[in-house]
């Protein structure tokens, strides 16, 4: 198509943020005035003059969802190189270091857990940036200041990895901080990972696309279709919820991680409803029949029985327990 008159650009959206890119800055204005018409025409959307403007990427940043994308000559040719933006860092920090207060105030391997959870959080969304590992690092030196300031006295050098810790970062072989016999992640260790798209393909409107949909949910599929085929009394919340969960576990037991069977399994609601609990998605879990007797039985002998029964791990052992203790159950 170049021959033509048609302007040739990319467009890159998520939700209603999204950059388009040009070959050169003429074409880039021409799009963006006509862009902006189309928005308020069409639609009757104003777009922000802040962050809406024509950048040529060869000279400056632009941001795009935290991220600051820049073309830079390698070789022969021109690549993308990408870092967390300023806002990005300066917020990252400043949560980090807010952590680090709570744990000093409360000093619980709960929050320690937490501290974890907001590093690993900020490293799985930004390691899509080319330059992940120097932007890591000035995050890294800048928070265990804080944790080596105010956490002097209850920190040490001792390691206590959990399974977690040895996958994600058994490579790496820093510093050792333990509080609360939980060790903290090494805020350092994150590598760039390319961020993979899902294919455009997938569409529910296309025979192409349906099938795609169908072989993701293959080894499930006939319980989705019983599931809607027999709603079962309760809201209408509860029953969407109920099917989109099967998806979310992908058919699988949330405790054992065994496959579910139609008639062997059971929709529990973690917090029950007559305690407060909702039918909300975040209050529901799928499992085998039998761990679901052994969330609620209470007589020693049944329990035993389920669990020699089901054989369960540690980890599912765990489950079973914050389970039983949101029922109103002793653990086992």
């Amino acid at each position: 198509m170049k021959p033509t008159n048609l302007k040739e650009i990319y467009l890159v959206r998520y939700a209603d943020d999204f950059k388009i890119f040009c070959r050169d800055y003429k074409t880039a204005q021409k799009i963006f005035i006509a862009t902006k018409n189309w928005l308020k025409e069409r639609l009757d959307l104003e777009i922000s003059t802040e962050k809406s403007k024509v950048t040529n990427v060869r000279k400056n940043h632009t941001e795009y969802l935290g991220i600051k994308l820049k073309v830079e000559k390698k070789k022969e040719k021109f690549v993308c190189q990408s870092k967390m933006c300023d806002k990005a860092i300066s917020k990252t920090i400043e949560k980090l270091k807010e952590q680090v207060k709570k744990i000093q105030k409360k000093q619980c391997s709960n929050e320690v857990s937490r501290l974890n959870a907001m590093i690993l959080g900020s490293q799985n969304y930004y390691k899509m940036a080319t330059q992940c590992v120097k932007d890591f690092g000035l995050i890294n030196f800048l928070v265990t200041r804080t944790l080596d300031n105010r956490l002097k006295g209850v920190m040490t050098n001792k390691p206590k990895f959990s399974e977690s810790y040895k996958k994600l970062y058994g490579n790496y072989h820093g510093v050792i901080r333990t509080v609360q016999n939980v060790t903290i992640f090494p805020i350092y260790g994150c590598k760039t990972k390319n961020a993979t798209s899902m294919t455009q393909k997938v569409c529910n409107y296309t025979i192409e696309g349906r099938e795609l949909v169908h072989e993701k949910i293959k080894g499930y599929k006939q319980i989705i279709t019983y599931l809607l085929n027999n709603n079962v009394e309760g809201s209408v919340e509860y029953n969407d919820n109920r099917v989109s969960l099967i998806v979310g576990q992908r058919g699988k037991c949330g405790v054992t991680g065994n496959a579910l069977k139609i008639g062997m399994m059971e929709c529990h609601h973690k917090k029950p409803k007559e305690l407060g609990g909702s039918d909300e998605y975040k209050n529901l879990i799928w499992m085998t029949y039998d761990v679901h007797k052994l969330v609620h039985c209470t007589i020693k002998e049944t329990i035993d029985k389920y669990l020699n029964r089901i054989k369960l791990d540690e980890k599912g052992l765990e489950s079973v327990n914050a389970l039983r203790k949101l029922v109103g159950n002793s653990i086992i």
